[in-house]
C-alpha cells in the first residue's frame, strides 16, 4: 500500500473509511452491474442502486463554482474508486432490513430520517449480513465528489458521513481523508428541503446520539479502483516527465482553433539565483548563487492565454477579461488537470516547466546578455508590474526577453512544478525540487505580476503559494 508524507504528516493510502467499520478489501460489484452501469441490489423485494465513482482528483471546498471568489478554503483531494448510492436510502429499504419505520411521516420510497448516526451503523451491519457486501457511509470527500457530477444530492434531507467533525479542513492534499480520529459529532452533507442555497459544499455537525426529521443517508462501498498513477507522480512524488528535446525548432500547436507556440531552449549550465551586484533586493532565499546544468527543452512563447484554456477546458474561471489575456484564477492543480487534458488532445507530454527551466529560460538561455529582468536591466518596457487593480493586462505588449519569450517579467505569476526549497552551493543536474515541505503542498511562483513592485519581476526572484489556491493573477506557461 502506498503512503504519502507531506509535511509532518504521513497520511496513508487506507482503505478504512470509517462508517461501517474498516473494509478489509476492494468489492467486486461486477455481480451486481447492470445495462444502465449502475450497481443494483434488492432486499425483500426492495430495490436500491449505487453509481460507480472512479479513482481521480477533486478540489474540494469553497471553489469558485461554489460561489467564492477570494481566500478560497479548498484543498486537493485524492480518492481511489467507490460507488455511492444514487438515492439516499429509502423508508422502504429501512423497513426491509430494520422491521420498522423511524421516520416521522410513512412514505416508502421518501428518504428515511429521525434516525441517529448509531441507528445507522446497526442498519448497515444487518445490511452487509443480508447481501454479502460490505456497504458503509461515505466520507465527505466521496459524498462531496459525487454531488460535484451527479445531480440530486442536494437538498433532500441531511445526510450522514463517516467522518467525524473538523470545522477547517484545511489547505492541504488529502488523499481518501476520513476525518478526524475523535469527537462525538459527525459530519452532515448537503442540506435539506427545509433551507435554501444548498449546494454540494453544505455541511454541519451532528451528535452520534441525535436525530432529527430531515437528516438520512446514503450508501457506499469501497470498490477498491485506485486513481490513476500519473495523479500520483505529479501530485505526490513530484515526478517530472519529459520528453526528450533533440529537435530544437520552435513549434506551433493549434487547438480547437487556438494557436500557441513552443520555444526551444538549448540546453546549458548557468549560476542560479541572485546577483547581488546586479541588485540591492536579494532575498535570502535566492542564495547561495549556484552551478545548475539543464538539458534542452522548450517552453510557452506566452503565458497561457484565456483562449487557450477554454479551448482546452471549454469553460474560464470567474474574474478572467478576455482571450488575449494570461488566464488567472487557477491553482496549482487545475493546471495540471488542463495539462492531462491538453496532453490528451495533441498526444505529447507538456508540463510546467521545473523552477531552474523558468529561471534559465527567463535569463535568455545561451543568448543570455545576463540582464535582471527577463529582457532588460530595467523593467520598463518589459514587465507590466506597478498596478493596484489586481487586473492582468494583454499578453505582449512588452518587448520580449532573447529567446522571444514575453511576460516573464510581470503580468501573471506563474506556476511552476517544484515544491520550493533551500539552495545550496553543489551543483545541479535538472533538479525538480523537494520532495516534501514542511508546510504541507506549496508550490513555486516566478515572474511577479502586474499587482507587484518591480523588484519581485526580477529573473532570480522566488516565490510560493499553497498548490489549491488562487489568485486573478497567477497564471502559467507551459514546457515540453
Amino acid at each position: 500500500m502506498r503512503k504519502l508524507a507531506i509535511g509532518a504528516a504521513a497520511l496513508l493510502l487506507a482503505v478504512s473509511c470509517g462508517g461501517g467499520g474498516t473494509v478489509s478489501g476492494p468489492v467486486d460489484l461486477s455481480p451486481w452491474k447492470g445495462a444502465d452501469s449502475l450497481y443494483s441490489f434488492t432486499v425483500k423485494d426492495v430495490t436500491f442502486s449505487l453509481a460507480p465513482m472512479p479513482g481521480g482528483t477533486f478540489a474540494m471546498g469553497e471553489t469558485q463554482d461554489m460561489g467564492r471568489y477570494r481566500t478560497p478554503a479548498i484543498h486537493q483531494v485524492i480518492l481511489d474508486g467507490y460507488a455511492i448510492g444514487t438515492t439516499e436510502v429509502s423508508q422502504a429499504l429501512w423497513k426491509a432490513v430494520m422491521g420498522s419505520n423511524p421516520s416521522p411521516k410513512d412514505v416508502p420510497a421518501a428518504p428515511v430520517t429521525s434516525v441517529t448516526y448509531n441507528d445507522v451503523q446497526k442498519f448497515l451491519k444487518k445490511l452487509s449480513k443480508a447481501t454479502g457486501v460490505p456497504f458503509r457511509l461515505p466520507t465527505e470527500a466521496e459524498w462531496e465528489n459525487a454531488a460535484r457530477q451527479r445531480e440530486g444530492m442536494t437538498g433532500g434531507a441531511w445526510e450522514w458521513c463517516s467522518d467525524r467533525w473538523v470545522d477547517d479542513l484545511g489547505f492541504q492534499l488529502t488523499v481518501n481523508p476520513q476525518g478526524n480520529s475523535e469527537g462525538d459529532a459527525h459530519a452532515l452533507r448537503g442540506g435539506s428541503a427545509l433551507e435554501k442555497n444548498n449546494k454540494p459544499i453544505t455541511r454541519k455537525p451532528m451528535a452520534a446520539t441525535s436525530k432529527a426529521g430531515d437528516v438520512g443517508f446514503r450508501l457506499a462501498v469501497f470498490t477498491g479502483e485506485p486513481y490513476p498513477a500519473e495523479i500520483y507522480d505529479n501530485f505526490v512524488s513530484n515526478k517530472v516527465v519529459r520528453e526528450q528535446v533533440t529537435d530544437l525548432n520552435n513549434e506551433t500547436f493549434t487547438v480547437g482553433g487556438v494557436k500557441f507556440d513552443m520555444i526551444a531552449v538549448a540546453g546549458g549550465t548557468f549560476m542560479m539565483g541572485g546577483e547581488e551586484q546586479k541588485s540591492q533586493v536579494i532575498r535570502e532565499d535566492e542564495l547561495p548563487v549556484h552551478e545548475v546544468t539543464l538539458d534542452s527543452f522548450k517552453i510557452g512563447k506566452l503565458e497561457v492565454t484565456q483562449a487557450l484554456w477554454e479551448a482546452v477546458m471549454g469553460y474560464v474561471p470567474y474574474g478572467n477579461q478576455g482571450p488575449d489575456y494570461p488566464i488567472g484564477n487557477v491553482s496549482w492543480y487545475d493546471v495540471q488537470a488542463f495539462i492531462r487534458q491538453l496532453n490528451a488532445l495533441t498526444g505529447r507530454k507538456f508540463r510546467l516547466p521545473t523552477e531552474a527551466e523558468w529561471e534559465y529560460a527567463a535569463r535568455g538561455g545561451k543568448k543570455s546578455r545576463g540582464y535582471v529582468f527577463a529582457g532588460s536591466d530595467y523593467p520598463q518596457g518589459v514587465a507590466q508590474y506597478g498596478y493596484d487593480d489586481m487586473r492582468t493586462r494583454m499578453v505582449a505588449r512588452y518587448r520580449p526577453n532573447e529567446l522571444g519569450l514575453y511576460d516573464m517579467s510581470g503580468n501573471a505569476w506563474e506556476w511552476c512544478q517544484d515544491r520550493p526549497g533551500p539552495y545550496n552551493n553543489l551543483a545541479q543536474e535538472n533538479p525538480t525540487g523537494p520532495a516534501e515541505t514542511a508546510l504541507g503542498d506549496i508550490r513555486v511562483m516566478r515572474g511577479g505580476s502586474v499587482a507587484t513592485a518591480a523588484d519581485k519581476c526580477r529573473v532570480s526572484n522566488r516565490n510560493e503559494f499553497h498548490a489549491s489556491q488562487f489568485r486573478t493573477t497567477i497564471g502559467f506557461r507551459l514546457a515540453l
